[in-house]
């Protein structure tokens, strides 16, 4: 398969940061890597936390997924939601950053064999 297209698979269906690997760009894969594990981490740590604050409020005993689900919607998720896109903005520039580095490198490679 051509690496312009199976490096931006990678990064959009696997991890973001796997087509720069891929395209033997291992400091900006490992960048974007990186990043979107401390995104993930940063998100379900105060997902964490709300969920905990929810569950002792209302005391244990009481507690009830539909009382969860109905807190949650009532609660400020600014930061989620700016993770969230943060996350996507990093996403979107994996795919992108690898397909037009694998194009760049495959029309390389072209010229070479020429």
């Amino acid at each position: 398969m051509k690496r312009y297209l199976l490096s931006p698979l990678c990064s959009a269906f696997i991890v973001p940061g796997l087509g720069q690997i891929i395209n033997h760009n291992l400091k900006k894969g490992v960048i974007l890597l990186f990043a979107v594990f401390m995104l993930l981490v940063g998100a379900m740590v105060k997902l964490a936390f709300i969920v905990t604050r929810i569950i002792h409020e209302t005391g244990f005993p009481n507690f009830s997924v539909d009382i969860l689900y109905r807190r949650l919607q009532q609660e400020d998720l600014s930061t989620i939601r700016g993770i969230s896109i943060l996350f996507m903005v990093i996403w979107i520039y994996s795919v992108l950053d690898a397909f037009w580095t694998g194009r760049k490198l495959e029309s390389q490679a072209k010229a070479k064999n020429r």
